[in-house]
């Protein structure tokens, strides 16, 4: 079984603990030259903007995480960046009040749009991609500062999901705490499927880069 893994760096999010977050998206992202200004917009503007559609209840979870790469080294074919937004259901991933960064304009001061204007003209978002999975099997302890993402295609995938659901979920649950884990899970890809993508993803989430 063919596993890579992404680790990332957990900038910043916004959750809606009170609503089931059952389907998530991952939106990936190569964005070029100055990176500062992209992170900006993400962390003071942006996250402003998502906060108000987990207020109202559009979408329950909102995340943007920062790659790390151990080398320092930029591979110019790698995204770097990732979006993490979570729903309660397929229905509600699918929903025109999913796309709350339309709302921005009406949310953001003159004086803030202006600012991400400004800011936006620094950056180059080059590509992207989004992938849906299905929160198959998870233990979310607390938001850790960094998380690891496996992907894979097992040969069986409804055997795949029921080991982690019967076997490891009891593992994590014992020995978190002494791995610094703070929240684990197992993903099912819904969209898209085929040849040459994954149909599974699982994360383990840290308090520290150590751990």
């Amino acid at each position: 079984m063919k596993k890579l893994f992404t680790l990332l760096l957990l900038v910043v999010s916004v959750t809606l603990s009170a609503q089931a977050s059952q389907i998530y998206s991952m939106h990936i992202v190569r964005v070029e030259r100055d990176l500062e200004a992209f992170e900006t917009v993400q962390k003071t503007y942006m996250q402003k903007v998502a906060q108000n559609a987990v207020d109202k209840g559009d979408i329950s979870f909102w995340a943007f995480l920062k790659r790390v790469t151990m080398d320092n080294i930029d591979d110019e074919e790698r995204k770097n960046y990732l979006f993490v937004q979570s729903n309660s259901d397929l229905e509600a991933i699918l929903s025109a009040k999913n796309q709350w960064w339309n709302n921005a304009s009406s949310l953001l001061t003159k004086e803030e749009q202006a600012i991400v204007e400004a800011l936006s003209s620094k950056f180059t978002w080059v590509s992207d991609s989004r992938h849906i999975f299905k929160d198959e099997v998870s233990i979310q302890k607390s938001m850790g500062k960094y998380i690891q993402f496996n992907f894979a295609s097992p040969k069986n995938l409804a055997g795949f999901i029921s080991e982690n659901k019967t076997l490891w979920k009891n593992h994590f649950s014992k020995n978190m705490s002494k791995m610094g884990m703070v929240n684990w899970g197992v993903g099912r890809k819904i969209a898209p499927t085929g040849m040459n993508t994954s149909s599974v993803s699982t994360w383990d989430m840290f308090d520290s880069l150590e751990d």
